[in-house]
């Protein structure tokens, strides 16, 4: 998974969450693959782990991620349609 941030416009963990989401809406992200952890995604970033935890709160909040505890943060299971 590939997220870059740009300068300016939207805030940086707005920018996070819509790349995840569109990547699991194009299937660059399939249900049950593990992102990386806020740490180690903020680290990669040179972003604060706040701003990439905010992303993923939200996500999670969304139902696109599940988080499961110290295991890590996956793409959640899609609801059959």
């Amino acid at each position: 998974m590939i997220i870059e941030i740009t300068a300016g416009g939207r805030p940086p963990f707005e920018q996070i969450r819509t790349q995840v989401l569109a990547a699991i809406e194009t299937g660059g992200l399939r249900p049950g693959d593990r992102l990386p952890t806020v740490r180690e995604l903020a680290a990669n970033l040179g972003l604060a782990p706040n701003t990439v935890a905010r992303a993923y709160t939200e996500l999670e909040q969304a139902g696109a991620i599940i988080t499961r505890g110290r295991r890590g943060s996956f793409v959640a299971p899609r609801d059959a349609d």
